[in-house]
């Protein structure tokens, strides 16, 4: 994948995900019914949706639906019920176990990975950052022990970490998974930084700004820190990748994002449950692989 394309990707992932609720949605975009115009009931949430809404609409009346007019978390009203239903003109990618429409929880499913993947990167990044200031601002023992404990939770097994994670905060769907991809993956960065703000501190220009009476706190942050900016942009880009992939891995587990909430991770749980079902497998899969496979090429 090339740089530009995963550039392209991304941005039409981030687009799907901010707008999910205009582009799948069992409410209209907007509608008139007996004279008055509604808009945008989409996103409040409020009204009659799906078939009922369509029972209620006069001859003169009309509604403006978005793309996939279903939504992620209820079935549709009226009609039978059609469990892992394959794709038709109603369900554009079939439906799962429970009837409910895969494009719409596709859609949704975005802002779920997006999200998690975001709040992942910020709270790695504020981890190693405050590690790793703290142990170049303080060198000798602080440093040894702040690199030793960070040795120890970059090479924890993921499994067993999801079971720490679990077993001591008790933490369950997507809050687990951020803490479980942030911690070992901040403690990781944290050690790349230690090791750029020693090389950077080590520099003649550094010592410059010694001699002319800059403060430690000046010399870290204004002139060692930029020295690792493209170290911490690459590590908090894979960090995102591998927050996409642990969000999946761990829905799949039953330790990611919880039912109902519509998930990436959980089309693929469901597809191993039920013969593999390629309407949930492959659109799913490849969002995963494509979405994780465009940020690892950002962070090279």
């Amino acid at each position: 994948m090339t740089r530009a394309l995963a550039l392209a990707w991304l941005g039409v992932i981030a687009a799907v995900a901010l707008l999910a609720d205009c582009v799948a949605s069992a409410r209209p975009l907007a509608y008139r019914r007996d004279g008055d115009l509604v808009v945008a009931p989409n996103l409040r949430a409020t009204g009659p949706a799906g078939d009922a809404l369509r029972a209620t609409l006069g001859p003169d009346d009309w509604a403006l639906w978005p793309p996939i007019a279903a939504d992620p978390i209820d079935v549709r009203t009226g009609g039978a019920l059609r469990p892992l239903a394959a794709p038709d003109a109603a369900h554009r990618l079939g439906t799962d176990d429970r009837g409910r429409d895969v494009a719409a929880r596709l859609v949704h499913g975005t802002r779920t990975t997006l999200v998690t993947a975001a709040l992942a990167a910020a709270f790695a990044l504020a981890l190693a950052l405050a590690a790793g200031l703290i142990a170049a601002r303080a060198g000798g023992a602080v440093e040894a022990s702040i690199t030793a404990t960070a040795d120890v939770l970059a090479t924890t097994p993921a499994v067993l970490g999801a079971v720490a994670v679990q077993g001591l905060t008790g933490a369950r769907g997507l809050s687990a998974v951020v803490l479980l991809v942030a911690i070992p993956r901040g403690a990781d960065t944290a050690r790349l930084l230690i090791a750029r703000l020693r090389a950077a501190l080590a520099e003649p220009y550094v010592d410059a700004a010694r001699a002319v009476g800059a403060s430690p706190a000046r010399v870290l942050l204004r002139h060692a820190l930029p020295h690792a900016t493209s170290t911490l942009a690459a590590a908090t880009a894979i960090t995102a990748a591998t927050a996409v992939l642990a969000e999946a891995a761990l829905t799949f587990l039953g330790l990611g994002a919880q039912p109902p909430a519509p998930s990436w991770g959980d089309l693929l749980a469901q597809a191993s449950q039920h013969d593999l079902r390629w309407w949930l497998s492959i659109p799913a899969g490849i969002a995963v692989t494509f979405t994780a496979s465009a940020l690892l090429r950002i962070g090279r």
